[in-house]
């Protein structure tokens, strides 16, 4: 049986804290967590996720439409 290599696991918290510095706040990643654009895993009362999904977000396409007020947005380069 093979195993599947694991990447690192964050907590919603751990989370900010990696990218302290970045528009990524806790409650940022919380919107994004919650409305599925960042893929997580809910264990118990806390949100799981891979630094390989935050990491995804981050570097894919930003959406042509136009944020809600407070919302966080992607920078194009």
């Amino acid at each position: 049986m093979q195993t599947a290599r694991l990447s690192h696991v964050f907590t919603v918290k751990s989370a900010t804290k990696h990218y302290e510095g970045t528009a990524l706040t806790e409650s940022a990643i919380r919107r994004l967590v919650r409305s599925g654009e960042i893929p997580s895993r809910r264990v118990g009362a806390k949100y799981l996720i891979t630094a390989a999904a935050i990491e995804n977000w981050l570097n894919s396409a930003p959406e042509q439409a136009e944020p809600a007020r407070g919302d966080v947005r992607r920078v194009a380069e």
